[in-house]
């Protein structure tokens, strides 16, 4: 066999401890990612149940009716849909392939791998706009809107490990 050859490299970091037993640290990355995804699904959909006249007020902490007049801002709209039902949508993507990853390792699923990635940067990058957007352009700031920023904020990175592990564990078994 030739050095190249895949039973000469290195065990992949997200490799399966001895018995098939999935690492615990991918376990709680995945459960993190999930739970995560599911507040901010949640989230979402408050808002654009406001949004859709199906509530009439927000629990607003910490910014008086600023919920109320970001969530039926001009600006709580974009491209001809509603910023929540877009994040609803970006949720519900991350929460079902963290979920569809399972305990497998990250190389044995590559295409839902970079599909987190891409989707919680893209998610990431939105909040970044509309997070500006609150103070600049309709002059006050949404608790929800915030939230929603900062799981955006927190799921990032951990979908970001994932990729990394993807990556990494293809380079050890075709350098």
């Amino acid at each position: 066999m030739t050095a190249l050859s895949p039973t000469h490299a290195t065990p992949p970091a997200d490799a399966p401890a001895q018995g098939g037993v999935a690492r615990p640290r991918r376990r709680q990355r995945r459960i993190a990612l999930a739970a995560l995804s599911v507040a901010g699904f949640l989230d979402a959909l408050y808002m654009l149940a406001y949004h859709e006249g199906l509530i009439d007020r927000l629990v607003c902490p910490f910014f008086g009716e600023g919920c109320e007049r970001v969530g039926r801002s001009p600006h709580a709209v974009h491209f001809g849909l509603p910023n929540a039902l877009v994040g609803a949508l970006g949720y519900a993507v991350m929460t079902t392939l963290a979920v569809a990853l399972g305990d497998r390792p990250a190389r044995q699923r590559p295409y839902r791998v970079l599909a987190l990635g891409a989707t919680a940067g893209a998610a990431a990058a939105a909040s970044a706009v509309l997070t500006y957007e609150q103070p600049a352009r309709v002059g006050a700031w949404c608790f929800w809107c915030l939230l929603s920023a900062a799981l955006n904020a927190a799921i990032l990175p951990l979908a970001l490990a994932e990729v990394r592990e993807a990556r990494s564990a293809r380079h050890a078994l075709y350098p």
